[in-house]
């Protein structure tokens, strides 16, 4: 638990912070939500170890640095996520498991999303449409089909995370 005069400490580094640690942590991922989120969490660990945080030689620095190992394991978390949705789409569809039912991936993703989305996820990570192709092809502007994928991703990513 933080005493009064750390939390106005990092009350203070957080307001003065803040927004050069979003620049940095949003040209690292850029996506400004996860960069958001970057920061936050090196502010979330910055209170938890508050007394190593406040009392090292540069603050500033120690944000800096936490805040590029935040980035570092975002990007690895990432590149996991994506993997497993890369390699679930790659599975023979015709592979038979021990219990001999047979994988189908379009139906074992279905129950995760609306099937518009599922198959615009699809052709953006399988068929490799750019953005603005598939927004053409399912009529809707390319804002609207970022803002379809960035949340039938993250949908995909919070049911993985329970799973992994």
């Amino acid at each position: 638990m933080l005493n009064d005069n750390q939390r106005r400490t990092i009350k203070v580094l957080y307001t003065e912070m803040y927004s050069s640690l979003l620049a940095y942590a949003q040209s690292k991922l850029n996506d400004r939500t996860l960069a958001e989120e970057a920061v936050q969490d090196t502010f979330r660990i910055a209170c938890a170890k508050a007394d190593k945080f406040l009392f090292c030689s540069n603050p500033k620095g120690w944000l800096f640095n936490t805040l590029k190992n935040v980035i570092k394991n975002k990007v690895r978390s990432r590149a996991y996520l994506k993997n497993i949705v890369v390699t679930s789409f790659e599975i023979d569809e015709n592979v038979i498991f021990e219990d001999s039912d047979v994988l189908d991936v379009d139906f074992i993703f279905s129950d995760l999303t609306n099937i518009e989305d599922y198959k615009l996820l699809k052709k953006i990570t399988l068929e490799k449409y750019s953005m603005m192709e598939a927004a053409n092809e399912i009529g809707i502007s390319v804002e609207a089909c970022k803002k379809r994928v960035q949340r039938v991703k993250k949908k995909l990513k919070k049911v993985l995370k329970n799973i992994v």
